[in-house]
């Protein structure tokens, strides 16, 4: 089954804020670093962020997948996600760009990259590499870019990032269950840079 999200519904549930998603979490959602979360159950990460799988796109000209993650952040402060913008050549760049997402596809870890994009027009992105830095109560969609097997069923995804001291977030994501539509998706790395904000 495919769910099929707009980015007008997804500016629409992010920018409902914090409250919501504090407020799922309070009802016994997926703990962070217990165990994997399915799309549709948010992880509060070291209580200053919520992070939901919202699905994965085909991205077969990069190679595999392209899964979004999004990003809440909870706190008072400004959260350093991961890096905004990408000035890439080549699909090597690609995946070894961002360093806080790592990904394994039937228990063997494969080539992941990521990156956000910023929500509101914050932080606009400009010709170098940067790191997105949350607002409080703002939202990011987090591109991770996974290099799978064509016959890949479920890919395990950790996030890890600077501000959550020590801890992650792991999503399972399933290729018959998770599949979204975000708007378009690269087809060539140099494409992956455009990207910087919905």
């Amino acid at each position: 089954m495919s769910q099929s999200i707009s980015r007008r519904s997804f500016l629409k549930c992010a920018g409902s804020g914090a409250v919501s998603l504090a407020a799922a979490l309070l009802t016994g959602v997926c703990a962070a670093a217990q165990q994997p979360c399915l799309a549709g159950e948010p992880a509060l990460l070291d209580g200053k962020a919520a992070v939901e799988l919202l699905g994965y796109a085909p991205a077969p000209e990069l190679g595999g997948v392209l899964v979004y993650l999004s990003v809440e952040n909870l706190s008072a402060a400004s959260l350093p996600v991961d890096t905004s913008y990408l000035q890439l050549r080549t699909r090597e760049q690609l995946y070894s760009m961002g360093t806080g997402v790592t990904a394994a596809c039937n228990g063997q870890s494969v080539p992941c990259g990521s990156f956000a994009a910023p929500l509101y027009n914050e932080n606009a992105a400009d010709a170098s590499v940067f790191t997105l830095n949350l607002a409080a109560g703002r939202g990011a969609l987090l591109h991770c870019f996974c290099a799978v097997p064509e016959d890949w069923q479920t890919l395990e995804l950790t996030w890890h990032p600077d501000f959550a001291a020590g801890r992650s977030a792991i999503f399972t994501v399933r290729r018959d269950a998770d599949k979204a539509d975000l708007g378009p998706v690269p087809t060539t790395p140099a494409e992956v840079g455009s990207v910087v904000d919905l």
